[in-house]
Parts: C-alpha cells; sequence; structure tokens
C-alpha cells in the first residue's frame, strides 16, 4: 500500500472580487510554498464549470476550483502533511486570507 500513488483533492472559494490578486497569490506563493521538501510530485488546479451540483434532491455550491496534489506514494504525503512546507503555506494563507 504505501509504494502506491496518492493523491489529496482540495476545494477552493474565493470572492469574485479577489479572484485576480488570489489566483496570483495562489500561483506565484501558495504553490510554491507548498512544493519546498521534495514531497509533492505534481500539482493541478482546474476551475470548475458550474457553480452548483444536484445530489439526490439536493443542490450544493461548487468551490471556485479544484487543485489536485499527487504523491509517490504514502510516507511522501504523510511526510508532507506533517512537513515544515505544508505548515508555512497554511501560516501564510491565514496571514493573507
Amino acid at each position: 500500500m504505501n509504494s502506491k500513488p496518492v493523491i489529496w483533492t482540495v476545494g477552493i472559494q474565493c470572492r469574485p472580487e479577489d479572484e485576480e490578486k488570489f489566483n496570483q497569490w495562489y500561483d506565484d506563493v501558495h504553490i510554491p510554498l507548498l512544493l519546498k521538501g521534495n514531497c509533492v510530485e505534481k500539482v493541478t488546479r482546474y476551475k470548475l464549470a458550474n457553480e452548483s451540483y444536484h445530489v439526490a434532491n439536493t443542490t450544493l455550491e461548487c468551490p471556485n476550483y479544484m487543485t489536485i496534489y499527487e504523491f509517490e506514494n504514502q510516507n511522501k504525503f504523510e511526510s508532507w502533511m506533517n512537513g515544515q512546507a505544508r505548515a508555512a503555506a497554511g501560516n501564510d494563507k491565514s496571514a493573507t486570507w
């Protein structure tokens, strides 16, 4: 199990008036911070097409973006989740937004 690739997905919602500033910060600051430490293999962020989706009788709001982080294996993922790069990026996110 530890040798299989791992992905982690994150939904991101930002206010429309902040979207340009948010995207610049996300691409230029946040992702580079998360990539430190050699744990993340690849980061891909998508703009979601729909504003809502339907499940059974419920309509739910979609986040603006979905980001997928790819890791070589479970050990790399756990190292990253508990590591300095993720902590620094989380602190920066809290201070910025």
